[in-house]
């Protein structure tokens, strides 16, 4: 008895492990191309990787909603300078066709005296649409 509820458990618990684990490695590989386009100056690239309806939610300004102003907002950061040393997914939280990431980020930044390299933490919801992860809700801070 004790082995088939053991064999049930296992049954049940590792398709979520492995779709856990396609979430990360599918969220890890958005975020490297979302820092190859933000470095290139793409921001339709950059904006390519959100929901339509999706939302950004930056540190001391209003909310910028749907596809469109956030690649405006991203052109103003390109514009401004701003290159992404880094971005990295510390968790990931799978709930199906929707997860949640907490990361943290490096960022360089034109400063007075050369460039200033700016650290900090954000999350990000994750909805799935098509098969395909796309960020639909993103705020961050910097430390």
């Amino acid at each position: 008895m004790m082995k088939h509820l053991i064999a049930i458990a296992v049954l049940t618990i590792a398709p979520s492990l492995a779709l856990a684990g396609d979430t990360r490695s599918d969220i890890d590989g958005t975020l490297e191309k979302f820092v190859t386009a933000l470095n290139a100056g793409d921001a339709t690239g950059v904006a390519s990787f959100y929901t339509d309806d999706a939302a950004l939610l930056p540190p001391g300004g209003e909310r910028v909603d749907g596809r469109e102003a956030i690649q405006a907002f991203w052109q103003g950061a390109i514009d401004g300078g701003m290159k992404a040393n880094s971005l990295h997914a510390v968790e990931v939280f799978d709930g199906g066709d929707v997860a949640g990431e907490v990361g943290v980020f490096v960022l360089t930044v034109p400063a007075d005296d050369g460039v200033s390299e700016i650290h900090g933490k954000y999350i990000v919801i994750w909805e799935r649409r098509d098969g395909v992860w796309q960020l639909h809700r993103d705020i961050w801070n910097t430390n």
